[in-house]
């Protein structure tokens, strides 16, 4: 009966995504009053995940991984991480309004409520697509000696695919949505590996909150166009593949035993 609930449980969240990703407009104004952005800020994912997680531990012998000792992050997801945050300053639609229009008390609220938004965020995905989903699917295929690499896989597709969720309710571009479907997918699969090899929760999660803030603060007034072919979604995406592949072969098969599900 337990097994049949978990596999509820582990849905129940992409089930419920249409209600838990409903946002709040934060308005960034100019000293004039005029509205130049805005950022969302998660309304339902906190209190959500919260009670998720004293559900899943109370019922299941499970362990997340929260440790406030972080050991070292791999360095190739290091490199990921200032990869991405250096295109999100590169293609920026918003550098000339945050530097000479937005005064400082905006400035200062745009940083607060994006690092707010990003850490919430962050917790609640990878809780959810790592904390659960993989190390469910790790227990599915826990016969196999390709358990983590089945898992990896088969969860950050599910994580990319839920993107689209961002053009059917977001408004987002189909053409953007669909390479961060993409380039989603295969940073999950890198968050999935930084995971296994940190046995903690909570690398993934900061590496997570990093990339939404740069995304949130710096394309606070827009997202930059991607209607045609670019460039900057592929590259990452080869370079998350690269990262996620390289520390996989770094990763031995009872690299779990001390987090996850038990039998």
């Amino acid at each position: 009966m337990k097994k049949y609930a978990l596999a509820i449980m582990v849905a129940l969240p992409i089930i419920l995504s249409p209600i838990i990703i409903i946002m709040l407009s934060v308005v960034i104004s100019a000293t004039s009053g005029k509205v130049v952005g805005s950022i969302d800020l998660p309304i339902f994912e906190l209190p959500f995940i919260l009670l998720y997680i004293l559900i899943i531990k109370k019922i299941w012998k499970f362990n997340f991984g929260f440790r406030t000792k972080i050991q070292p992050i791999p360095f190739m997801a290091i490199i990921s991480m200032l990869a991405i945050v250096l295109v999100n300053i590169i293609t920026s639609k918003s550098m000339d309004v945050i530097f000479n229009v937005l005064p400082s008390g905006q400035i200062f609220l745009a940083v607060i409520v994006a690092f707010f938004s990003s850490l919430v965020i962050g917790i609640f995905e990878e809780v959810v697509f790592r904390g659960v989903m993989f190390n469910y699917f790790v227990f599915l295929f826990r016969k196999s000696n390709k358990s983590i690499l089945l898992a990896g896989l088969l969860s950050s597709i599910i994580f990319g695919l839920l993107h689209i969720i961002n053009a059917l309710y977001g408004g987002a571009e189909w053409a953007y949505t669909l390479y961060q479907v993409a380039y989603a997918s295969a940073l999950g699969f890198l968050f999935a590996m930084v995971y296994v090899q940190t046995k903690n929760i909570v690398a993934p999660i900061l590496l997570h909150m990093l990339i939404d803030w740069s995304d949130s603060f710096f394309n606070l007034a827009g997202e930059p166009s991607m209607s045609g072919v670019s460039w900057s979604p592929i590259i990452l995406t080869i370079i998350f593949v690269i990262s996620g592949a390289l520390l996989y072969r770094n990763i031995e098969i009872n690299t779990l035993s001390t987090i996850g599900f038990s039998d």
